[in-house]
């Protein structure tokens, strides 16, 4: 015989797709770069650069040489999930045990709604860090994906590095980058800078004691031009610790994750079998440069 379950709360799983967007595509840096969307399995980013070589025009002939070149950068994504358990009962004794309603047919968990969105939000900012500093050979052995510090920092990745010694300003620092960025982007009007919240705070102070401006108040919003230049220099919280600023243009920076997938989910319900209330959230994510070339990693030396 079928269980029937038209009576049971559906209130979380009703949105669940606003909630699954919340997680996993809201964040700064998400914002920032490009998204790739359907990513549930190993995904080319297919490249094209080309070349132009001149040759002898005074004489008649035709001398061909190759000009386009075609590349990939592949995503591989990672296959993420939270599974947490929720006992109305512990609030029983509890200030907010008025909101526990225990009378059958009225499974619903108290501030059910705050709870999933502080989830939806923590899970938001755990996959800021991941993007820029996640690593799927961690000493801890978490499942990662290769966040974008991972990639540019391996050998042979071929990125511009920038170095500063123990000591240095804020403000030097993010001027070490900059000179550093290849002449071909630096025009870009979607080049940037970016530094952790950390980083920004001491940079936003060493502009101030310098007076290297004049000052615009403005930069409440984590951003604000390096002076003298047309860059804007970007705060983004999965920077925060590393001491690592990063240049490049936004549209070399890929985000992937399975949003079109119905394997990714954020779901939520009463567990009859279990007498308690469940959450499940699946998602896979992966990170990608296209070009390392034109990215700088700052560090100290």
């Amino acid at each position: 015989m079928a269980i029937n379950v038209e009576a049971l709360n559906n209130y979380v799983e009703e949105k669940r797709l606003p909630l699954i967007a919340k997680s996993v595509l809201t964040g700064k840096t998400v914002e920032l770069v490009q998204l790739e969307t359907g990513v549930k399995q190993d995904t080319a980013l297919n490249l094209v650069s080309a070349e132009v070589e001149f040759g002898d025009g005074s004489a008649c002939g035709w001398d061909a040489t190759d000009g386009v070149a075609l590349s990939q950068r592949i995503l591989k994504p990672t296959f993420l999930k939270v599974n947490q358990v929720f006992c109305d009962k512990d609030l029983l004794k509890k200030w907010a045990s008025y909101e526990v309603k225990l009378a059958a047919g009225r499974e619903t968990l108290p501030f059910e709604e705050k709870f999933m969105d502080e989830i939806a939000l923590a899970i938001s900012e755990s996959i800021e860090k991941l993007i820029w500093q996640g690593d799927s050979q961690n000493a801890g052995g978490d499942i990662e994906p290769d966040g974008f510090l991972k990639i540019l920092g391996a050998q042979g990745s071929g990125v511009v590095s920038a170095t500063w010694s123990a000591g240095t300003s804020a403000y030097n620092k993010v001027k070490a980058v900059y000179n550093k960025i290849p002449a071909n982007i630096i025009d870009k009007e979607d080049t940037v800078i970016f530094v952790g919240e950390d980083t920004y705070r001491a940079y936003i102070q060493d502009l101030v004691a310098a007076n290297l401006y004049h000052f615009d108040p403005d930069y409440k919003n984590g951003e604000y031009r390096l002076p003298g230049t047309s860059i804007r220099v970007i705060a983004v919280n999965g920077l925060n610790g590393t001491d690592k600023i990063i240049g490049g243009r936004l549209s070399n920076f890929f985000y992937g994750v399975g949003a079109e997938d119905d394997k990714d989910t954020f779901d939520f319900w009463y567990s009859k079998d279990n007498r308690e209330f469940r959450l499940a959230v699946y998602f896979a994510m992966a990170t990608q440069v296209a070009y390392p070339n034109e990215v700088v990693l700052g560090e100290e030396a």
